[in-house]
């Protein structure tokens, strides 16, 4: 146990989360840290939320409700306003804590005062709380805990985004001088730039440690979104805005941005596929053609290491261009490409 307890806020956003929020706040309260406000903001939930949270009674929990739903993203912001705590973390309301999660975090902010967040590692569940798959932290990234901006924007550009956004806690002071999240340039990868916004600050911890469970639901609206969505992933809208931003001043190996563009390859095959169930065979061509290129399979090659991915790659494009058998093929595609998301790297 830590001698120096100082205030954490634990942050819970809610929008309808009848089905999982009761085991969110337990596994929060079960912490072995025990000096915690826990702060719910509810958006205006319809269903039974609300009424399930007044039955806890501890006087760490707290309650507020929107009288309108303000949006997931600028519902995360006021989490931040209301917090008082001298460490903040927003927590999702469908993931389960480890007991000793905010222990381990705040341990890391007292052995290195640097440090502006600290995030972990999650293993992935499913709706029947079934493990699934894991997160992991890029190879480049293992062995330390404490990373500065560069390291960082190296991996993602690399791997793709491995922060896992429920794990960040972040110190106070810092989360009120940063707010909001800049939700109308980057929409739904706000988050990402809220962390690499916080590493322009100084750096980061990332526990190689699974202290938390993600939660993988097909009622989530960012899972909906990935079997509709046919513009490019918001992703890349961070990731472009911080090469333009630091072209001149960091040395990108041409290596790592060509696995960057491997990943924007394999995103024009997924939004191909949504377009083919859209019933738009001409934009998905398009797309497939513009996911075929020498720069994109020296970035499948970079990726070797990485079988079902290379593989998905090489298949979409293989099979996608066939006319009588595409719904089927995509259908498969759809279910491979979401075999591949269960391994976050």
């Amino acid at each position: 146990m830590l001698h120096n307890q100082p205030l954490v806020s634990i942050c819970i956003p809610t929008y309808n989360a009848e089905r999982t929020v009761m085991s969110t706040v337990q596994s929060i309260l079960s912490q072995t840290y025990h000096n915690l406000e826990i702060l719910v903001v509810d958006n205006a939930s319809s269903d039974n939320t609300m009424s399930l949270l007044r039955q806890i009674n501890d006087s760490r929990l707290v309650i507020h409700r929107n009288e309108r739903n303000i949006g997931a993203e600028a519902n995360f912001s006021k989490c931040i306003q209301l917090a008082t705590g001298e460490y903040i973390a927003i927590f999702h309301a469908d993931d389960l804590y480890q007991p000793n999660m905010v222990e381990e975090q705040v341990r890391a902010f007292q052995d290195d005062p640097s440090v502006g967040a600290v995030l972990t590692l999650a293993g992935l569940i499913n709706d029947r709380d079934e493990i699934v798959g894991e997160s992991i932290l890029p190879v480049k990234l293992r062995g330390k805990r404490v990373h500065h901006f560069p390291e960082i924007l190296l991996s993602i550009l690399e791997n793709g985004n491995f922060l896992m956004t429920p794990s960040c806690m972040v110190r106070g002071k810092l989360y009120k001088e940063l707010a909001p999240f800049d939700v109308d340039r980057f929409g739904t990868s706000a988050d990402l730039d809220m962390w690499l916004r916080i590493l322009g600050k100084g750096p980061i911890a990332v526990l190689d440690e699974e202290l938390m469970s993600y939660r993988v639901s097909t009622t989530q609206g960012s899972y909906q979104l990935g079997f509709f969505r046919t513009e490019e992933a918001d992703f890349f809208k961070v990731m472009d805005y911080y090469l333009s931003l630091k072209s001149g001043v960091l040395r990108i190996p041409r290596s790592v941005l060509t696995k960057y563009e491997f990943q924007r390859s394999l995103d024009k095959i997924v939004r191909a596929i949504n377009h083919l169930n859209k019933g738009e065979p001409p934009e998905a061509k398009r797309l497939l053609r513009e996911s075929v290129s020498t720069r994109a399979f020296r970035g499948a090659m970079g990726n070797i290491t990485r079988p079902r991915t290379v593989a998905f790659w090489l298949c979409s494009i293989l099979l996608l261009g066939s006319g009588r058998l595409r719904p089927y093929i995509a259908k498969s595609l759809r279910w491979s490409m979401r075999r591949v998301d269960r391994r976050v790297i």
